[in-house]
């Protein structure tokens, strides 16, 4: 796969990339253990504790919850029990406020010639998630229109498996060397793009990638995003 071949097909994840959990349960469990905690506290909670998960592979969701507690500064002998306290406020059917800008990212994206269309994995619910929080959907609606919505549980195949993506190219007729995937972890969305021959862009806000310089791309913010693809293509 070139880098400078043109993209014609961006796909993007949506937990952490679109969508990120409902603040308010977060919070009032972060209050209970001394915790002052805002919508920007946990967000920046997540990138953290998404590449603690990236750094020490296989996903593991105690992981996760045990390091967006710390990062969200719960001391040391709190942390198993916020932890096991925040499983249920950031499950899969919690994720549904919109990440802050995106969808004006996306309605940015769709003014360019390119298809545009969502991977993730999710819980069978990440269509009902993105239309209500009004960011996308496949059809008329609130959001900016995408061509699909691909969700892991419903298809039986989950990232880094490159299955998922290869679902998303045949249904597109897209090809993979002129597509780019928009995900906010390096194990799973990283390298099942990589996997399935898809150009990655790691979503990175806060620069916490473990992997080396140079192994792939970053974008720093959703909004960037249309300019990178629009110096990316055609």
């Amino acid at each position: 796969m070139s880098p400078r071949e043109p993209i014609e097909t961006v796909l993007l994840d949506a937990g952490g990339v679109l969508i990120m959990p409902a603040a308010e349960a977060v919070i009032t469990i972060l209050r209970a253990a001394g915790v002052r905690a805002d919508v920007g506290v946990i967000d920046r909670a997540h990138y953290a504790a998404t590449a603690a998960n990236d750094a020490s592979p296989p996903r593991d969701r105690l992981l996760y919850l045990r390091a967006f507690a710390r990062a969200c500064g719960v001391q040391d002998e709190r942390v198993e029990r916020v932890a096991a306290e925040l499983s249920t406020a950031i499950d899969g059917p919690a994720w549904t406020r919109e990440l802050r800008g995106a969808a004006k990212s996306l309605r940015a994206l769709s003014s360019l010639p390119v298809v545009l269309g969502v991977v993730s994995n999710s819980v069978g619910v990440v269509a009902a998630q993105l239309r209500q929080a009004g960011i996308c959907q496949v059809g008329p609606g609130a959001g900016t229109p995408v061509a699909l919505v691909i969700d892991s549980a419903l298809v039986g195949i989950a990232k880094p498996d490159p299955g998922i993506f290869h679902l998303a190219l045949r249904e597109l007729d897209a090809r993979p060397g002129r597509t780019v995937y928009v995900g906010d972890t390096a194990r799973i969305d990283v390298d099942g793009a990589l996997a399935a021959g898809i150009r990655p862009l790691h979503l990175d806000p806060h620069l916490d990638c473990p992997d080396p310089p140079g192994r792939h791309e970053h974008l720093r913010s959703l909004g960037d995003l249309a300019a990178w693809v629009h110096a990316h293509g055609r």
